[in-house]
């Protein structure tokens, strides 16, 4: 578990990559988001994947099964932004999660904030996943980019429910 210390950075952490985002008007960091999808071309086949599955009504039910930490179903929220769950997902940042400690040290796939659009990912783990489970992990993340919190429900609980509702 980690201490009071190690979540703070972490908050920190994210919310100067959420800064940068903001202040750079999202050109540089789409440009960038590109040139890691086109150097591991399955983190773009896996967000395309993922995107094709939120275009199902019942892969999008999975947004009615989980709440917001501020309370409110995350379609809800979702609805209150004016996007959908496909421009959501969309908006996701995935970045290398090489040399962070929980790529590193842990069986963590990828790994984001609650609300936060930056999403690391641990690629030498998430590379052997099936695509189908590659696709439930960025839905997976991108839940917690609405506001979804974790532990409850735990990670496995969240990628069960994602797979249950939008599998194949």
């Amino acid at each position: 578990m980690r201490g009071a210390d190690a979540g703070s950075r972490a908050r920190k952490t994210l919310l100067s990559c959420s800064l940068a985002v903001w202040l750079l008007g999202g050109a540089p960091v789409q440009a960038a988001q590109a040139a890691l999808e086109d150097k591991v071309p399955d983190l773009k086949a896996a967000r395309q994947g993922a995107r094709e599955r939120l275009g199902r009504p019942e892969c999008l039910a999975v947004l009615t099964d989980f709440e917001s930490v501020n309370g409110g179903r995350l379609d809800q929220v979702l609805r209150a932004s004016g996007r959908t769950a496909q421009e959501q997902l969309d908006r996701l940042v995935l970045q290398s999660g090489r040399g962070r400690r929980d790529c590193d040290r842990s069986a963590v796939l990828a790994s984001t904030g609650v609300r936060s659009l930056v999403v690391s990912v641990c690629l030498p783990r998430f590379m052997f996943l099936s695509p189908a489970h590659q696709e439930a992990i960025l839905i997976h993340e991108m839940l917690h980019s609405l506001g979804l919190g974790e532990n409850p429900p735990d990670s496995l609980t969240i990628t069960k429910r994602v797979m249950q509702r939008c599998g194949r």
